[in-house]
């Protein structure tokens, strides 16, 4: 799975499938099924930290990609990168979707997790989607219906799948978003550091504050266990610099969110989540 996230970490999955339409991914959860095998939906590999040993069953990668465009309504199959999002809005002088453009993954992975970037979320852009279980059957949920908070939302940690969602942008020009754009991306490269393998803020902000903030006034910047380490650039991110393993990482985590209980009574919760066979503690 290593191959397989933007962290480069992760052991092997039993089985792996990518699928490439709404009917691979459909045909492919029901055969998971009838196999009694446990199914994994992987997006963009980001905001994830797969175990060492790996993943039990069937890990299906959805590499469905696809837009449609309806006055500033876009209507995104759940395998589309999010950036490919904003770049189809923006091609179309729709507004308003542009800090997509510097979230990592997938749509089907912001709508489980809200993701987020410059002030703007998930569940603002977001009129309605399509739902999928593991029995194949789908199903269609408004926005309100999702339980949407601060990077959560009722769908996580449950076997329902996105199949598609439906954005909503406001009416605009294409330099306008294209140079918004731009200057989010800028910013993003000036202040993450993308030049390493990394799998986006490990924990979420706490309320009133920021979590690289609590990390970094804790003096745990450039912290190394093996080849995961606390990023110099911003205290929220661990990268690896080499052949890092998912325990280091969660071992750092936890160094992490020890320190910074310790020092201001704060507990950090992981944004990146946790999937594959872990030990149990």
């Amino acid at each position: 799975m290593g191959r397989h996230t933007s962290l480069h970490i992760g052991g092997p999955a039993d089985y792996f499938v990518r699928v490439r339409s709404e009917n691979d991914l459909v045909g492919a959860v029901r055969v998971a099924r009838e196999a009694e095998l446990p199914a994994f939906i992987l997006g963009g590999g980001t905001n994830l930290l797969v175990a060492d040993a790996g993943i039990r069953g069937v890990v299906l990668e959805n590499g469905w990609s696809d837009v449609e465009v309806r006055g500033t309504v876009l209507d995104a199959a759940s395998g589309t990168p999010l950036a490919h999002v904003a770049a189809v809005a923006a091609r179309h002088g729709v507004i308003g979707l542009e800090w997509m453009a510097t979230v990592p993954g997938t749509v089907g992975g912001a709508v489980h997790g809200n993701a987020g970037a410059f002030g703007s979320e998930t569940a603002g852009a977001l009129l309605d989607v399509r739902l999928l279980d593991l029995n194949g059957d789908l199903w269609n949920a408004r926005v309100d219906e999702l339980g949407y908070a601060y990077r959560t939302s009722t769908l996580q940690h449950t076997p329902v799948i996105c199949v598609r969602a439906r954005f909503h942008g406001e009416p605009g020009d294409r330099p306008t978003a294209v140079r918004r754009i731009k200057e989010m991306a800028n910013e993003r490269i000036a202040k993450q550091p993308l030049a390493q393998p990394n799998t986006g803020s490990i924990f979420r902000n706490p309320p009133g504050d920021h979590a690289g903030r609590l990390i970094e006034a804790a003096g745990l910047k450039g912290t190394r266990i093996g080849d995961a380490v606390v990023s110099e650039k911003h205290a929220n991110f661990i990268v690896n610099t080499g052949n890092a393993t998912a325990a280091e990482v969660r071992a750092l985590m936890r160094r992490c969110q020890a320190a910074v209980k310790a020092a201001f009574g704060v507990e950090l919760v992981p944004e990146v989540e946790l999937v594959g066979e872990w030990e149990s503690e």
